[in-house]
């Protein structure tokens, strides 16, 4: 049935070469079937005549595009759709290997040198159209005027990199790519250097202002007025870091001595720099024949730009002009007009289609794995409330972290300069015991980034050496050490000769750890701190990591949430609880504990890092909290024994926190302790 079927056009595809619409069917492939230059074509690269043939295509059948003809693209009467389908247009081609490594990357990939000339819009699909460039910097700079543009060029980025006119910021791209301004009954024309066909001058169309004067006026200027070399500097887009580079044209001709230098902020190939050098300096040496003479207030039709043909000395000829300045007057208008370079080829002595350097086989960096630690120990000053690991396959060199609260704006938090080690445990991992040696148990884990990682015997592990970080299922973090790291597989490690609990985590210790959970190494530099400020805690923040030379909204930045607490700053448990009666009542008896500098055996006393006030409860026989006070030393007497339980206990269910000073109670001693006597 007529018009019962969409159509679905599954390679629209134009070459990258120089009449490429001429052909889009064939593809420069000397491997393929199909591989052929278009018609006519000079197998010369052109990324413009790719980016109009795929425009013309698309908007012919897009009712969006400006001047759609419901003829081209009609709505079928039977499915109630358009006869091509604008969503199921498909560019041919998109490459999934990454840019720029496809094609720089030669030793990889063997096709790498059909991509200059082929069918490929990666990598160039992020450039500038020359017209559109220009409209969005009037746009951007509020020129709010009718502009019209028709510039026929193409290049990958233009920088504006300080505060600037519009004037300003288009006179270089005028003058590099040879751009006609004009404004004509309030309308701005920007136009590029045309082959259109001249309007001929008849020595009847000049108009003659006074006898003592030549109704046309031509003169060419002195050798020595001529540059004999254009340098221009552009920035190479094919180059692996941006760099600067200059692109020359040389006519070492005769008496011309001056050397002409353009320091322009265009993005492009260093070629393509080599073919603007080339036509800007055949300009320059065509503009040194002017001509001035005056033509009827009648050719309204007459703009700067227009290509003339203007008679010549020799009767009958004519020669091609192009129109600088109109000065309009009563009596006629004059034009000042200046020479075209001639038709021509390609740029005399350039290599056409040069080979692309040969890249090196790039590290492309992964979104890194960012994991936010709230690790119960006070190391730094100040107190750090929160940690970060950050590891990545390969590591960036470096990655930057960034932070926002809430929906408001990234700032640059920090850096993170070396990969943490961290990984996951392959093994259950049961409760462990406290303040003494796990001899008969071990933990397997996989960890990258393993480094020097292994066996450092007891006396280094008792110092900090082999500390880790095993993160929970409920996100609750234990430290232990490891004596004894053994490799039993790449990237794999059993771990034996555990002390648990450690710096606070004795509850996380009593817990077993299933197998797959977190394992971090708490290196020194590679677990950096995230959270120090007291003012930030409980608030929460967003974070993106990643390399530090991408912008944070690069797909290879990961973002994650965290808040940070108080951990850190906990009293820890209190220990060696006791009971003695005396005649007094029960007085409650045990020994605190300093979070930093603790462990030193020399000092008569360990540091008071927390003022000496405590939380005390006693509990019934069911568990039941009966009664608590408050102590500020490390005993206290329990005189209400008789009023709670009416006679003398033999033991009593009593719990001990340390109340710190920022943080509150810690995590308590409980325990059902025996009375002594006295």
């Amino acid at each position: 049935m007529p018009k019962a079927k969409p159509i679905w056009l599954t390679e629209a595809g134009v070459p990258a070469v120089d009449k490429g619409t001429n052909g889009p069917n064939v593809f420069p492939d000397p491997k393929s079937a199909e591989g052929a230059y278009p018609p006519d074509s000079r197998a010369l690269r052109d990324e413009l005549i790719q980016l109009r043939g795929l425009e013309a295509v698309i908007a012919r059948f897009d009712p969006a595009a400006a001047g759609f003809s419901e003829a081209d693209n009609p709505v079928s009467p039977v499915y109630g759709g358009r006869m091509v389908d604008p969503g199921s247009i498909f560019v041919w081609s998109w490459d999934a290997r990454p840019f720029p490594a496809f094609p720089a990357v030669q030793k990889v990939w063997a096709d790498t040198a059909n991509w200059r000339v082929g069918h490929w819009i990666t990598g160039r699909i992020e450039g500038c159209d020359l017209d559109l460039l220009v409209l969005r910097i009037l746009a951007d700079f509020g020129f709010d005027a009718p502009v019209a543009v028709e510039a026929a060029a193409f290049l990958d980025g233009y920088v504006v990199d300080r505060p600037l006119s519009a004037r300003a910021a288009l006179e270089t791209l005028a003058q590099v790519y040879g751009l006609d301004v004009s404004a004509v009954a309030g309308r701005l024309h920007l136009r590029g250097p045309r082959r259109e066909r001249p309007v001929v001058l008849a020595e009847a169309d000049l108009v003659r202002l006074s006898e003592a004067k030549p109704v046309l006026r031509q003169v060419r200027a002195e050798e020595s007025a001529l540059p004999h070399s254009v340098t221009l500097g552009i920035t190479e887009s094919e180059s692996p870091d941006y760099r600067r580079a200059a692109a020359a044209a040389i006519r070492p001709v005769g008496q011309r001595r001056r050397e002409t230098r353009i320091e322009a902020a265009i993005v492009t190939r260093r070629e393509t720099g080599d073919d603007l050098a080339e036509a800007l300096l055949d300009r320059v040496i065509a503009a040194r024949d002017s001509a001035a003479f005056t033509v009827s207030p009648r050719r309204l039709e007459l703009e700067p730009g227009d290509l003339l043909a203007v008679p010549a000395d020799v009767p009958g000829g004519t020669v091609l002009r192009r129109i600088d300045r109109i000065d309009d007057a009563p009596t006629g208008r004059r034009i000042e007009a200046s020479g075209v370079p001639p038709r021509g080829g390609p740029p005399r002595g350039l290599p056409r289609n040069p080979a692309l350097p040969a890249g090196a086989t790039p590290a492309f960096p992964g979104p890194p794995f960012a994991l936010a630690l709230d690790l119960p120990v006070d190391r730094g000053s100040p107190t750090v409330l929160q940690y970060l690991a950050v590891a990545a396959e390969p590591w960036p060199g470096e990655a930057a972290v960034w932070r926002a609260e809430g929906a408001g704006p990234l700032t640059l938090h920090g850096l993170v300069d070396y990969p943490a080690c961290l990984g996951r445990t392959l093994s259950d991992l049961p409760a462990g015991p406290l303040w003494r040696l796990q001899r008969g148990a071990h933990l397997d884990v996989t960890l990258r980034r393993g480094g020097a990682l292994g066996s450092i015997g007891e006396a280094a592990m008792l110092a900090g050496g082999n500390l880790f970080a095993l993160v929970g299922p409920d996100g609750s973090v234990e430290l232990l050490c490891a004596a004894d790291a053994v490799l039993t597989g790449p990237d794999t490690y059993r771990l034996s000769g555990l002390l648990r609990g450690l710096a606070g985590s004795e509850a996380a210790a009593g817990r077993s750890t299933a197998a797959g959970s977190l394992i971090v190494r708490l290196d020194d530099g590679a677990v950096v701190p995230l959270v120090e400020r007291l003012d930030e805690a409980g608030r929460g923040f967003r974070y993106r990591v990643g390399p530090a030379s991408a912008d944070p909204g690069d797909p290879a930045v990961s973002e994650f949430a965290a808040t940070a607490g108080l951990g850190s700053l906990l009293p820890l448990r209190p220990v060696h609880l006791r009971a003695r009666r005396d005649a007094s009542g029960v007085r409650l008896s045990w020994i605190r504990r300093a979070r930093r500098d603790g462990d030193a055996w020399a000092p008569a006393e360990i540091p008071l890092d927390e003022p000496e006030a405590y939380a005390v409860t006693v509990f019934t026989g069911a568990g039941t909290p009966l009664r608590q006070f408050r102590a500020e030393a490390q005993q206290v007497l329990y005189a209400d024994e008789a009023a709670d339980f009416g006679v003398a206990q033999t033991s009593l269910d009593v719990a001990v926190a340390q109340i710190g000073a920022v943080a509150g109670p810690g995590p308590a001693i409980r325990d059902r302790i025996p009375i002594r006597s006295a």
